[in-house]
């Protein structure tokens, strides 16, 4: 478990889909425990526990839905939570124990934002964190991601993905004040990544001029 920031670490890396360089995040507020995104290893849900266990495992969307979810579930004994739309896509013993539902924000009480960001797919949720440490945490999941060092983006249209809905969202995070992205997913390497307000507002604005084409 590689330690970012003082509330903040990262799970190894892993491999999804064969391709892509995938990382979960475990981060500690003062209110509760949250693990965003999900990971196969289960000999990290050991270190997990002794950071003090999950409250909260929160999906970025369903294709974080795996066969092993359903153990990890288990082993955490965590809440799981995603969006609304996501229930669809799930089947079998593992099911979700709390939605989001409609657009949000949803904030708690120690400033913690899940933050409904359609367009990759439709059930996609963004988690933004202004931390103590003086960082502003913004976790993306795959509404933006890194193609060798590059961000981009991509809308699944099979699973509800749709480009207005993904314009609108990119708009909705660009209001925010973003000091380090972590996306769920990268190709080739695999960065966390600081930006200045100004960086974030070029990135934003450039992505959604891309879309606008």
């Amino acid at each position: 478990m590689n330690k970012i920031y003082a509330d903040l670490w990262q799970v190894p890396l892993e491999k999804r889909f064969g391709t892509l360089l995938s990382h979960a995040y475990f981060l500690k507020t003062p209110a509760r425990n949250i693990l965003i995104s999900a990971f196969e290893n289960l000999d990290e849900a050991a270190q997990l526990r002794e950071l003090g266990g999950v409250n909260e495992h929160y999906l970025t969307h369903n294709h974080e839905i795996s066969e092993g979810l359903s153990e990890l579930k288990f082993v955490l004994g965590s809440t799981l939570i995603g969006h609304e739309n996501i229930q669809k896509f799930f089947s079998g013993d593992v099911q979700p124990d709390l939605l989001l539902k409609g657009s949000g924000p949803f904030v708690g009480t120690d400033g913690f934002q899940a933050i409904y960001t359609p367009g990759h797919t439709d059930n996609n949720l963004c988690f933004y964190y202004p931390s103590p440490t003086g960082k502003n945490y913004l976790f993306t999941g795959d509404t933006i991601y890194l193609d060798n060092g590059r961000f981009k983006t991509l809308i699944m249209s099979s699973d509800g993905g749709n480009k207005q809905e993904l314009v609108t969202s990119l708009k909705n995070l660009r209001d925010l004040p973003v000091d380090v992205i972590f996306c769920s997913v990268a190709m080739g390497n695999y960065e966390i990544v600081e930006v200045t307000q100004p960086e974030w507002h070029a990135l934003m604005d450039e992505k959604i001029a891309e879309l606008e084409r």
